[in-house]
């Protein structure tokens, strides 16, 4: 079965309710009804086939009486309830409307996918399914798409796009149709799509083939709602479910009152055509949804009816629901949300839920609102989330990235760095350089009047971070980072000055329509501010920092994906205001490096030191202090190179084993003696080769070789002995290690088992003493065994024993 959802938009649509029977089709078959005993469900049809060839064929429709004003909306609800077993768990499998692909795209966002079995209805169509969808904005209008499988490939129709336009003569001129609903009329043997335009309206058009559309007529209008209505869209139509109603058809749509709430509404239909609004919400937002609800839909699974439809939260939910339609669950189950992860991110919205032989599919509304897209899920898949976005690195040693900034970025180090690819609007550029900061003056205009300094985005995922001060003191002076797709989409992060005050703001736009997030700065009076877009391939995040080392996300996200961004910059302007011209620092604009480039920069080898050799540096000697204090080639010891005439290196690279353990830089005052000092410790036994480079500005010089043994690296080997005990059954046990390595602890055994342990004091060579009294011992013999331990291992003492009468 396909269920129907529908989307909030904040616009408004209106219409008329129509009857279609004539009194005597009408009391002929009621007549009837009332003599055989026909079933109300079978009367209505017959009702529907002899009314509905009279209508359409008179080409007109008779007004009749709106219904009630809606009643009061019912118990919001505060929770979500759990899902019953055997609910379904969708995997997210990728995009259907490919923006970048699409044909018909006017503005950059798809909505309201519908899904229609072509291949049950019609002869020879594109493919097997169809699925409708349709922009939001202006003009918007409905597209076809088609597969011969509900996983893909989606392929568009594009020899009509679109099918539905916001205009069609004589029947109406609308700004925008949108929603699109699909649904076969078995009586009418055709499809019928239902659509709105404007948002006040929701109409009907229908098919004999899924492309070729006849208008049908206004079918449910604000008025039909009740005097507070403000809106009449986003119309599902499904099979009424219950046997017994008069009704064949019902509609779940969006009601929005004058209290800007957006509520699921229910209307029912004899025939498809006229429809009745019944006067109570279907479901209104609770606490769990948000501010709003949409997207109604009927979708029946394991024999229990459910009105499926989103929230404000970007979830879709699900409410169990009776055969009538009236009796609604008071508690929302979670039917799908986005992961988060990769480019699964944003809204769900819009659910269409469709079930073949292959598995039961979700069609929904996917992303930010304003550039929305449609995607799929399917239930038991994996989620395809593409590579998994692990973030920049952070290091709060480097919190702006002064050092190891990726490509793209500008220090302002005296001029511009050659990675600025133009300047919108370049003929009236002010901008400069002064003292190793970029100054833009807060130009007149806004985004679509200012100069624009910009650089190309990189493909992928990215991080843009700049230093900004400006002292405004005046509205709508301002300064920040602009994302830019055109002088009518962009993403703007911000400080400035508005109406209440100062300003730190995040501005989306498109199209003509703002989304807005802002609030005054956290530090009362500041001028300087830190502003980050950080772009995970999926979607924008604003965040800003007050202190240059915390940086806290700052509004909502914005889809990114799709949204065709291709340039970011610098700007400062102050609007069309009288307000006076000040000057907006740019102390640097950097690109954040991905975490393997930050790895290889901060392993990278610095610049070598300028010197004036004129040679390559003598090789010189490498040596070690190995045994010389104490004798002991313990593992501690000087490594040492040394020059002692000749060309200066102004750097030595120590290696030891091959690895690199120690790089020094010199000053190369040739042919004066130098000397590098390398401590080494905590070596285990074994041998170590130590090589060096000998490096100046003519080249590489290599000494020889050097190998060191470590051979006393263990703690020198304790011996055991009793002592005269104080009574019986005690075992007095002493343990000494006179000269070598010291142990750091030790441990004894008595009969193979830890029976005492401790710390000692690392004092090589000199002497360690252990003592440990055992009272309360058996009669009988017993082993003894004490162990040293240091970091390079452990050395046992010979057994003893001690005999206990």
């Amino acid at each position: 079965m396909i269920s129907r959802p529908f989307l909030s938009d904040g616009s408004a649509t209106a219409g008329a309710l129509f009857v279609v029977s004539e009194i005597a089709v009408l009391y002929s078959l009621s007549k009837e009804m009332v003599m055989r005993r026909t079933s109300p469900r079978t009367w209505h049809r017959r009702l529907f086939a002899a009314a509905l060839a009279t209508a359409l064929g008179a080409g007109g429709l008779a007004a009749a009486t709106p219904a009630a004003a809606a009643s009061a909306p019912q118990a919001s609800a505060t929770s979500v309830a759990p899902p019953p077993e055997g609910w379904p768990t969708f995997g997210y499998q990728g995009v259907i409307t490919d923006k970048s692909q699409m044909s018909y795209n006017p503005t950059n966002e798809f909505i309201f996918p519908t899904l229609f079995h072509a291949g049950e209805h019609f002869e020879n169509p594109l493919g097997e399914w169809y699925l409708y969808t349709a922009p939001h904005d202006a003009p918007a209008g409905i597209i076809l798409m088609y597969s011969d499988s509900l996983a893909g490939p989606w392929t568009e129709y594009t020899d009509k796009a679109p099918l539905i336009s916001n205009v069609w003569e004589p029947h109406y001129k609308v700004s925008h149709t949108s929603s699109p609903d699909a649904i076969w009329n078995e009586e009418a043997g055709k499809m019928f799509m239902y659509f709105h335009g404007e948002n006040s309206v929701t109409r009907y058009a229908t098919s004999d083939d899924g492309i070729t559309f006849e208008y049908g007529g206004s079918v449910v209008t604000n008025a039909m709602g009740g005097p507070n209505v403000t809106e009449t869209s986003y119309a599902r139509v499904f099979e009424h479910p219950d046997e017994n109603s008069e009704y064949q058809y019902g509609m779940f749509y969006m009601g929005n009152e004058r209290d800007n709430i957006r509520r699921v509404r229910l209307a029912e239909s004899v025939d498809g055509v006229t429809w009745t609004v019944d006067p109570d919400y279907v479901v209104a937002p609770g606490a769990e949804e948000g501010a709003n609800v949409s997207g109604g839909n009927l979708w029946e699974r394991d024999g229990q009816l459910y009105v499926i439809y989103h929230g404000s939260s970007g979830k879709s939910y699900a409410r169990t629901i009776d055969e009538t339609l009236r009796q609604v669950g008071e508690v929302p189950i979670v039917l799908h949300q986005s992961t988060g992860i990769g480019v699964d991110v944003g809204r769900v919205a819009a659910p269409e839920i469709v079930t073949d032989d292959t598995g039961t599919y979700l069609f929904y509304e996917s992303g930010d609102r304003l550039g929305a897209t449609v995607a799929y899920a399917k239930e038991g898949a994996e989620p395809e989330v593409g590579p998994i976005f692990e973030g920049f690195p952070s290091d709060p040693e480097n919190p702006v990235f002064a050092a190891c900034a990726a490509e793209g970025s500008d220090e302002f180090a005296g001029a511009l760095a050659p990675v600025w690819d133009r300047v919108v609007r370049e003929e009236s550029a002010r901008h400069a350089v002064e003292d190793d900061a970029l100054v833009i003056p807060t130009y007149t205009g806004g985004v679509a009047a200012a100069p624009l300094l910009q650089q190309e985005l990189p493909e992928g995922a990215w991080q843009v971070t700049t230093e900004l001060d400006i002292a405004a003191t005046q509205k709508f002076q301002q300064g920040g980072i602009l994302l830019y797709a055109s002088d009518t989409h962009y993403v703007k992060l911000g400080m400035g000055r508005a109406t209440p005050g100062p300003t730190v703001e995040l501005v989306f736009h498109r199209n003509g329509v703002n989304r807005q997030d802002s609030r005054a700065p956290e530090v009362a009076g500041a001028t300087k501010i830190w502003l980050r877009l950080t772009n995970d391939g999926a979607q924008v995040q604003a965040s800003v920092s007050y202190d240059g080392t915390t940086f806290a996300d700052f509004g909502r996200p914005v889809e990114s994906r799709d949204m065709a961004f291709t340039h970011i910059g610098p700007f400062a302007f102050r609007g069309a205001t009288e307000a006076a011209e000040i000057p907006a620092r740019f102390d640097w604009f950097r690109f954040s490096p991905s975490t393997e480039q930050y790895e290889e920069c901060q392993n990278a080898e610095p610049p070598l030191p300028a010197d004036n050799e004129t040679a390559t540096p003598g090789a010189g000697v490498l040596s070690s202090t190995s045994g010389w204090t104490t004798g002991l080639h313990d593992g501690t010891f000087e490594l040492r190179w040394n020059l002692w005439w000749g060309a200066n290196a102004s750097r030595v690279k120590v290696y030891e084993n091959g690895a690199l353990i120690h790089t020094g830089d010199l000053v190369a005052a040739g042919p004066a003696a130098q000397g590098v000092t390398v401590p080494i410790s905590g070596r285990v036994n074994g041998e170590y080769v130590y090589t060096a480079e000998v490096i100046n500005s003519q080249g590489v010089s290599q000494p020889q070789p050097l190998t060191v043994t470590v051979k006393d690296a263990l703690p020198g080997i304790p011996k055991l002995a009793l002592a005269k005990t104080p009574a019986p059954g005690v075992v007095r046990i002493v343990a000494n290690m006179w000269w070598g390595t010291n142990a750091s602890a030790w441990r004894l055994l008595e009969d193979g088992a830890v029976v005492a342990e401790g710390e000692l004091a690392a004092v090589t060579p000199e002497a360690q003493r252990v003592e440990v009294l055992r009272e309360g011992r058996e009669a009988g013999t017993h082993s003894y065994v004490i162990e040293f331990v240091n970091a390079a291992g452990v050395t046992a003492s010979s057994p003893i024993t001690a005999t206990i009468k």
